[in-house]
């Protein structure tokens, strides 16, 4: 996962509640209006089955990523509203982004490379990472540089753009008897129909459902090996 370690000011805070707003796909914040300056748009997200608001290109970014990644269950944009107190103050924060891993469940606050020194990031970051903690729960400051570093956003592109549509069984069992014929499959084959006109849809989808896997820090290229992530497909 993309996350920035901080080790910066501590500031204790103490989490008075988190109310969220994500059981009915409501949002915290009006993310998609008129009166917004940058770019905002929804995403439709294979892995929630509807669509997602962004209110930046680093949103979009961390969304794209989190429907490529295996271990994530579950994601959920402007999860809820926590309202704690630091240095004496109640405030209220809107997290961006709500992950559920199999084995945690995050809340992550994207930023620009910029914010990273602001100080009351920091104070808040390290503060609200230390008492959510207590509430099961793991605070990310995620930056945009990670988000954006090659090439795991291409990749994602690319699954994402082949990879929406569902396999039926016919086409998993001859992924199966192809991976125990060959040992790995690949791109290049794809692409040229070695595994039928939807070949590279396949492969997509499986790698996006957790059952084929390849070297994500390398691009997809004609020479990409596609192996059994060793999930039952």
């Amino acid at each position: 996962m993309p996350t920035w370690n901080l080790s910066g000011p501590s500031s204790p805070c103490q989490i008075e509640r988190i109310t969220y707003f994500c059981s009915e796909g409501a949002l915290s914040r009006n993310v998609v209006t008129r009166s917004r300056v940058r770019p905002t748009g929804k995403y439709p997200s294979w892995k929630m089955e509807r669509m997602l608001e962004w209110e930046s290109r680093n949103e979009l970014h961390a969304f794209r990523l989190l429907d490529c990644d295996p271990s994530v269950i579950r994601f959920v944009a402007q999860p809820c509203e926590i309202v704690y107190v630091q240095d004496g103050e109640v405030r209220r924060h809107y997290p961006d982004v709500y992950v559920e891993l199999r084995e945690k469940k995050e809340l992550w606050e994207i930023k620009s490379d910029s914010w990273v020194s602001e100080p009351k990031i920091l104070v808040r970051t390290v503060g609200l990472r230390e008492a959510l903690r207590e509430h099961g729960l793991t605070y990310r400051l995620v930056l945009d540089h990670e988000l954006a570093k090659p090439p795991r956003l291409q990749n994602a592109n690319v699954l994402l753009r082949y990879g929406r549509r569902a396999v039926s069984e016919s086409e998993r069992e001859s992924v199966r008897l192809l991976l125990r014929h060959k040992g790995c499959l690949s791109w290049a084959e794809a692409c040229q129909g070695a595994y039928g006109v939807k070949g590279r849809k396949v492969l997509c989808r499986l790698v996006l459902e957790g059952y084929l896997t390849f070297d994500v820090d390398f691009p997809v290229c004609p020479g990409t090996r596609f192996f059994c992530s060793g999930r039952d497909i």
